[in-house]
């Protein structure tokens, strides 16, 4: 299909349907998510549709201020309350299946549902207190995993166990770490946590901090991974890092779909996993979000079923067939024991079926929640009921995207005509090259090779390299001869990237090369601009780069809480709120 035809049918299909996310549009047209994004683009700029969070909605053309020629004012409302996912999503269902979403989204959307009073059914952790919750016993399963990896460290180790624990900021997925530690030190009473932290739920994270937990403490031989996505991280960098298998063991918590699956049936890092059944799950969200819909669902916490697996039982609970994993139903039945009646497919004495559930789902490239939505379209289907997705973690990486360029767009507002700059490497970096490119009287000093190809495109720029060794999995020059090279030189200001910033523990980074050329940049800059969105403020990571005092001005989004920046003003701070 050509990019024209494409373009008349994502048109064609907003017409039929109204709204269609990124993710519907993607399987649509059978071409990837950020070509979608592109041609979505493509069409607001031509007047033909409104992007909207996640996705894309029929809109009148607007002007250049993003009022339609219509009436400015109801071209204004329309964009702040209409454009938000919640409330497309809201307008569209009369049930609603919420997964742990970001608070800060999460809140918006627990406002909208209360005022239009639509039933919510949580997955995994609730919103808010009163939602009902489809979730597994996320402590008492990671107990049963920690006792199996204390059993087998007893019997391939000789009981030594030094752990990594690739966690997560949200409630449950804590518990999941808590239990699998408390079942570990029941077998184990000695056994040590080498490094407890917080992933990201995400694997390009985890195999960085996996390789960098694994270079500081080399006696790691248990990580736990509270997903398949971290486990997958993890395992990556153990094969990197050429560590035998006989040495390490990854016990991921999910199972989710095929990608662990086949790791167990191999045998390699991965010698047990916690199923969590989403096959199982979806079907029992959609019950519930039925039962809530009629006012008969009673029960405040539906507990689904969860099993240990091992390369030699994984067979006891799923099949391979034409290379994918399937559930055995029989083997369900039979030993498993599943909260509500996920069978009632005809007979429904006495109820009403909604017209539409909606599912709010994070981290939509997890396969837990590719499985999740695929057993709950297929289920909902089977009873004529209509099913719509939006995807909360991409409508929040937009979000923080458009951020990131508003704080670049404010960081170059502070370079003078002459001024010698350091651009760290970091998420912001490449959006304030973008920015600098037509840049002219102005030296630039980098690391970053991805800067420097921008960069490299205008003459009127001088632009220093620092050499070094190159980083290719951040694509950064680091090591000695990078940090000799800017001990000799001199910048008027530094615009400096970290991954967590707190007043307790300063700024932080993940990697220790990239921490020690940080600390080498803000000793050779007179003035130290710290670009950071409110999502890195209030997170601790591995290693500290500096305190916050070292910073004289931070360049931020005005989402960043008044009271944090009371409180770094105090501490002399100059801040700057990057505002659309």
């Amino acid at each position: 299909m050509s990019s024209k035809d494409r373009l008349e049918q994502i048109i064609t299909l907003l017409n039929e349907r109204k709204y269609l996310s990124v993710v519907e549009l993607s399987q649509l047209c059978q071409v990837s998510e950020m070509t979608i994004r592109r041609d979505l683009n493509r069409l607001e700029e031509e007047g033909f549709i409104r992007r909207t969070y996640g996705g894309a909605a029929l809109g009148a053309p607007t002007d250049g201020n993003g009022s339609s020629a219509k009436n400015a004012g109801d071209a204004a409302a329309e964009k702040n309350q209409a454009g938000k996912p919640e409330n497309i999503l809201l307008e569209r269902v009369d049930v609603l299946i919420a997964a742990s979403v970001n608070p800060n989204y999460g809140s918006h959307l627990v406002e909208g549902v209360a005022k239009k009073r639509i039933p919510v059914i949580a997955e995994s952790q609730a919103l808010h207190s009163e939602d009902p919750v489809v979730t597994v016993d996320n402590y008492q399963a990671g107990l049963e995993l920690g006792r199996w990896a204390g059993q087998y460290a007893l019997d391939h180790w000789l009981g030594r166990a030094s752990v990594l624990d690739l966690t997560y900021s949200l409630a449950n997925t804590q518990a999941r770490s808590r239990g699998f530690m408390a079942g570990l030190h029941e077998v184990l009473p000695e056994a040590e946590v080498a490094l407890s932290i917080n992933a990201q739920s995400r694997s390009a994270t985890s195999y960085q901090l996996t390789r960098d937990a694994l270079a500081v403490h080399p006696k790691i031989n248990i990580i736990f991974a509270i997903n398949d996505a971290t486990a997958l991280g993890a395992m990556n960098a153990c094969t990197d890092l050429h560590i035998g298998p006989a040495n390490l063991i990854v016990l991921p918590f999910g199972l989710e779909g095929d990608t662990m699956k086949n790791a167990l049936a191999e045998g390699g890092y991965c010698k047990a996993g916690l199923a969590m059944f989403p096959e199982i799950v979806g079907p029992v969200c959609v019950e519930a979000a039925v039962a809530a819909f009629n006012c008969q669902l009673h029960a405040s916490k539906l507990l689904t079923p969860h099993v240990i697996l091992t390369p030699g039982t994984l067979s006891d609970f799923y099949t391979l067939q034409e290379g994918r994993w399937r559930l055995r139903w029989e083997s369900v039945w039979e030993r498993l024991k599943v909260p509500i009646d996920i069978n009632a497919i005809q007979s429904r004495p006495g109820s009403a079926l909604p017209g539409r559930i909606g599912f709010l789902v994070p981290f939509s490239e997890h396969e837990w929640y590719r499985s999740l939505i695929a057993s709950m379209q297929t289920y909902a289907s089977r009873l004529k009921i209509g099913f719509e997705v939006i995807d909360a973690d991409q409508n929040l990486r937009d979000e923080i995207d458009n951020r990131r360029r508003l704080i670049a767009r404010a960081a170059v507002q502070q370079i003078q005509p002459g001024d010698v700059i350091l651009i760290d490497d970091g998420p912001i970096a490449s959006y304030l090259a973008a920015e600098l490119v037509n840049s002219k009287e102005i030296t630039v000093i980098t690391n970053a090779m991805t800067i420097f190809n921008i960069l490299s495109q205008n003459p009127d720029i001088v632009l220093i390299n620092t050499g070094g060794a190159y980083r290719p999995t951040s694509q950064v020059l680091v090591g000695p001869t990078a940090e000799n090279a800017l001990s000799e030189l001199r910048a008027d200001k530094l615009f400096l990237m970290v991954s967590g910033i707190s007043l307790s523990f300063g700024l932080s980074h993940t990697n220790i090369s990239e921490v020690t050329i940080k600390q080498t940049m803000i000793r050779s800059a007179r003035e130290i601009i710290l670009l950071a969105d409110h999502a890195s403020f209030g997170q601790e990571s591995v290693i500290q780069v500096a305190p916050v005092t070292v910073v004289d001005k931070l360049i931020t989004d005005d989402a960043l809480p008044a009271s944090v920046r009371l409180d770094l003003t105090k501490l002399g701070i100059h801040i700057v709120l990057a505002n659309g």
